[in-house]
């Protein structure tokens, strides 16, 4: 686990390479199986890798919703300052940045407020992606550059989003 370090005013996180393992108390890392379920499609001209995430939408009437949330560059700078946190309680939320776009999973866990001394900081890179499992708090998406990130999230008629501004003054860097 990667913990802040102390400095006189705020703490810093390093951002972390995404791997499954380091993920999984959050969620799914979504890449093709080396070892899983795909098959061959298109009289052979492609690979088809099935059921790298579950999607959990369903919750009181949700359906799952697909987007593309547009960054530009400069709308996110380096160093990254950290300001609330939120989590859907209803629902799960995948993002996979396109084409060269990168962005930064800064999750915790906590239950009725972040825990401000766990959080972690992922870099998914161009070819990866995440869901956030139902209930995970993270903070808003931050994107490295300007990006297009493709989402899956849930949509109903109730807004399923609680946010938490955080006490401590933390900084993400790569």
């Amino acid at each position: 686990m990667n913990s802040p370090e102390s400095s006189s005013s705020h703490r810093f996180i390093t951002a972390q390479a995404l791997t499954p393992a380091a993920f999984a108390p959050f969620g799914d890392v979504i890449v093709p199986a080396r070892n899983g379920n795909s098959s061959p499609i298109n009289e052979g001209t492609a690979q088809r890798f099935d059921d790298l995430t579950q999607l959990d939408v369903n919750e009181q009437g949700g359906e799952a919703c697909v987007a593309i949330f547009r960054t530009q560059d400069g709308t996110h700078v380096a160093p990254y300052a950290l300001t609330m946190f939120e989590r859907h309680l209803l629902g799960s939320q995948s993002f996979v940045p396109m084409a060269q776009g990168r962005v930064l999973a800064v999750v915790t866990q906590g239950d009725d407020t972040p825990d401000e001394d766990a959080i972690q900081a992922f870099i998914v890179e161009p070819g990866q992606g995440v869901t956030l499992r139902r209930g995970v708090w993270h903070h808003p998406m931050i994107t490295i550059g300007g990006a297009d990130v493709f989402v899956i999230e849930r949509r109903a008629a109730q807004v399923d989003c609680e946010i938490a501004r955080i006490k401590g003054r933390f900084v993400v860097t790569l």
